[in-house]
């Protein structure tokens, strides 16, 4: 689900920005994290075990107190992360899926069998249940052993997701795509598709997040647009604990909170900041620790955000 321009990431500055008073909403730069250019994805498995995604071939992982690197096989950059637990982690990049089992990693192959290239995200059911879209209008499946791949959808897919193995969703440029256990069909929203995220905490608790004023969201019997004009920045990525406690976050530093009635934008870039700070990633655990990752493009180039909401 991570923009194209956010893959290329290498040592750069890590900091806040200078002369910015806009709210934060209790987000702050985390300390002492690794210098990078840009981040492209975030998991928390647990205060004390975090991973982050640069784009390039290694992990960056936080410990609760100190940073260190985790190498992969990678020969591609590193796009998307999803877990089913510490010891079953599944990373794509570029034409690889990797499975990491809590001590080595394995890489596969994706599109020598279905034609699917650019991997941009990754959901899994179970280890024998694995999903990934990429550049192409394809939507690849992994059993364990072989990738299969269907056309479906509209290119450039950024997000798939999905509540069991049988209700899966898949967001491109131009729609949104949901699978029942034997087709994919095209979902008919009011905001249409776009380069965001889909996501969500269960069945009857879907949203769509298309990086720009419009979301969308599915109540388990129809979807409604809600909309988020009066927001500094339209948000692109989300993640929460509960139907009523979601974060979200996206363009001009916006980040937002939803209480299960209405959201609230709780921070964002000062207006007429003179430089582009974006979300692409947010991630937590039920405590209350809360992790959002992006990019700043300004004087003197590309500069990596970490930002964490601490409970």
């Amino acid at each position: 689900m991570r923009q194209a321009w956010l893959l290329a990431a290498s040592v750069g500055a890590l900091s806040a920005c200078g002369g910015d008073d806009a709210p934060t909403g209790g987000f702050d730069p985390a300390p002492d994290a690794p210098a990078l250019l840009a981040v492209t994805d975030v998991w928390a498995f647990s205060q004390s075990d975090v991973w982050f995604l640069d784009g390039g071939a290694a992990v960056h992982r936080f410990d609760g107190a100190a940073w260190s690197t985790l190498e992969t096989p990678s020969t591609g950059g590193l796009g998307c992360i999803f877990a089913l637990s510490t010891s079953d982690v599944w990373l794509c990049a570029g034409e690889q899926v990797l499975h990491y089992d809590g001590s080595d990693f394995t890489a596969t192959d994706v599109t020598a069998t279905t034609g699917l290239d650019g991997l941009t995200s990754l959901w899994a059911s179970s280890p024998t249940d694995l999903w990934v879209v990429g550049d192409d209008g394809i939507v690849a499946h992994g059993d364990g052993e072989t990738w299969t791949g269907t056309i479906a959808g509209s290119p450039f897919m950024s997000s798939i997701w999905g509540a069991s193995a049988t209700d899966i969703y898949a967001l491109g440029t131009f729609d949104l795509i949901h699978y029942d256990g034997a087709a994919w069909t095209t979902v008919e929203l009011d905001s249409g598709g776009g380069d965001g995220q889909v996501w969500g905490t269960g069945a009857s608790d879907v949203w769509v997040m298309t990086d720009s004023f419009d979301l969308s969201h599915y109540d388990g019997s129809s979807w409604q647009t809600i909309e988020t004009e009066d927001f500094v920045g339209d948000l692109a990525a989300v993640w929460g604990p509960a139907p009523d406690d979601l974060w979200a976050a996206g363009s001009a530093g916006s980040i937002a909170h939803y209480d299960g009635e209405s959201w609230d934008e709780v921070a964002h870039q000062k207006i007429g900041a003179p430089y582009l700070r974006q979300f692409v990633a947010v991630h937590g655990v039920p405590s209350g620790d809360v992790w959002v990752v992006g990019q700043e493009l300004g004087e003197g180039g590309s500069t990596g955000l970490i930002w964490r909401r601490s409970p």
